[in-house]
């Protein structure tokens, strides 16, 4: 899959509310995408876990985890100090 598919799959979690992510997700499905990837970062990780099973256990019960990555990104400050922003990402397959 090219960096372009890979950029057109991924849902990023944030403050929305949940049926958001859910209703973005079925949608890349509709359009025929094989594989949709959740991306939350902080404090919206509990909410990305949130999406997803709720998309496996009521939308789309054949919906399967294809791969779960944790890792953390580096962000520099202002006054040049580095913080460490940790970050999820599952691939769902259809």
């Amino acid at each position: 899959m090219s960096n372009e598919e890979i950029k057109n799959n991924i849902v990023a979690i944030g403050r929305k509310p949940i049926d958001r992510y859910i209703t973005a997700c079925i949608t890349l499905f509709n359009e025929g995408k094989k594989e949709v990837i959740f991306r939350a970062r902080g404090k919206a990780i509990p909410k990305c876990i949130d999406v997803v099973e709720s998309l496996r256990k009521s939308f789309m019960k054949d919906a399967i985890i294809k791969k779960i990555s944790i890792g953390s990104d580096e962000k520099i400050l202002e006054n040049g100090g580095k913080k460490y922003i940790s970050y999820i990402e599952i691939i769902v397959t259809h």
